[in-house]
């Protein structure tokens, strides 16, 4: 059973499809922006997971952030794939 889309839903989707619409932007203005930040947020992860006591939400908050970072990431795999099959041009 699925719950209910509400309204705070949409404005984390909307907040979404914003980050990585800039973020794709702003890699094609500065290529390689995204694979930094990935490698960047890595190592911060890392770092973190040697803390002690770290807060049960934070393992998740990093999951969410390269979910998102790879997404982003990957409209160049895409753009790739096009225009070896000459599509886009």
């Amino acid at each position: 059973m699925s719950r209910e889309f509400t309204k705070a839903d949409a404005k984390a989707y909307a907040c979404s499809y914003l980050l990585l619409t800039l973020l794709q932007r702003m890699d094609q203005r500065e290529p390689g922006l995204i694979e930094s930040l990935i490698a960047g947020a890595e190592g911060d992860f890392a770092a973190c997971r040697l803390q002690e006591d770290l807060p049960p939400a934070v393992p998740l908050i990093h999951q969410e952030t390269l979910a998102l970072l790879n997404r982003a990431n990957a409209y160049k795999l895409n753009m790739q794939d096009r225009a070896q099959r000459g599509e886009g041009e």
